[in-house]
């Protein structure tokens, strides 16, 4: 498979090295805008990998674009890729934007064929996985309240990153893996939402709302509250909580806590995180190797746009 990564920061790093180790990959492009910065980092001898300075020839002969650029410059690397007929795995969000949504969404309608998808990454987390069979196994009960904070604890990602750009958004930038959760755990990804944004603390930029908020409901799953604040100095981490009146289970960072029916099926000591960053591009690489559409960890392009739809502001 010859594949090319667009972004060479912590997680682009982080997904090279999967690449690095994939044996279906037979060829990587590299391209940073930073060019300089990544050739000093990393100057591979690897007659596999080519760093690249601009994107001229960059998309071309390829199978598979790897995404992992600052959240606004998504959009324009997707549609392009996903004209030109080529396979797409991007970083969560997929895109920043409505309008970019609605580019996005005509740009994969048009394209039936391209397999996308985002690295909505807790889809891996061992936790999470058994969670799903535990819900769609009825041992929560009835409906459920379910409840999720999404906890960041570096203020210094806005004041000195890219995401201190004005528009940018906490809940797309992390509240996001929390809606995904709901989804997967519940099998559903219909739901009504009531969103909010505001602004608590002082520190700069003066000009990002630090605090999200999304109400979700449906008739058949229940009740959920997921918020996240990107401005509490506390440890960076996601809590997630699911109450039904047969189990319950709260997870804490890495803590997990449960009772009911949840407490018999010894989940306590399952991790909530994911082994790797890397994870759901190794499963994504199997299928579309194989040119095959069937079930996997990652969400299928349908799911993508559909958490995405209930993350963005719509205006």
């Amino acid at each position: 498979m010859r594949v090319a990564l667009v972004g060479c920061g912590k997680a682009g790093k982080a997904l090279l090295d999967e690449l690095r180790m994939n044996p279906i990959v037979e060829s990587i492009k590299v391209y940073d805008p930073k060019f300089d910065k990544v050739q000093s980092e990393y100057i591979s001898t690897e007659k596999n990998i080519s760093l690249y300075q601009s994107l001229e020839g960059f998309m071309k002969n390829l199978d598979l674009l790897v995404i992992a650029s600052p959240d606004h410059l998504h959009a324009e690397y997707l549609t392009d890729a996903i004209a030109s007929g080529i396979n797409c795995f991007v970083e969560k969000p997929a895109v920043a934007s409505i309008s970019d949504f609605i580019a996005l969404k005509a740009a994969i309608e048009s394209n039936p064929e391209v397999q996308i998808t985002s690295n909505l990454i807790l889809r891996a987390a061992p936790l999470f996985i058994a969670l799903q069979k535990a819900f769609n196994e009825n041992a929560f009960g009835s409906k459920v309240f379910i409840e999720g904070k999404y906890l960041y604890g570096r203020w210094e990602k806005l004041s000195t990153g890219w995401r201190g750009a004005p528009g940018y958004s906490v809940i797309l930038g992390g509240l996001i893996h929390l809606v995904d959760m709901l989804c997967f755990v519940t099998s559903n990804y219909e739901f009504q939402r009531k969103i909010e944004f505001h602004r608590l603390t002082n520190k700069m930029p003066h000009d990002i709302d630090d605090f999200g908020s999304i109400v979700l409901s449906n008739t058949s799953v229940g009740l959920a509250h997921l918020t996240t604040n990107f401005s509490s100095p506390i440890e960076h981490r996601r809590d997630f909580a699911i109450y039904g009146d047969n189990g319950w289970i709260e997870i804490r960072g890495k803590q997990v806590y449960s009772g009911g029916k949840i407490a018999g099926l010894n989940l306590d000591n399952l991790s909530a995180v994911e082994k790797s960053k890397g994870d759901l591009l190794r499963s994504f690489i199997e299928n579309v190797s194989q040119n095959s559409h069937g079930a996997s960890l990652y969400p299928t392009k349908i799911e993508m746009l559909k958490v995405l739809e209930l993350c963005i502001e719509h205006k």
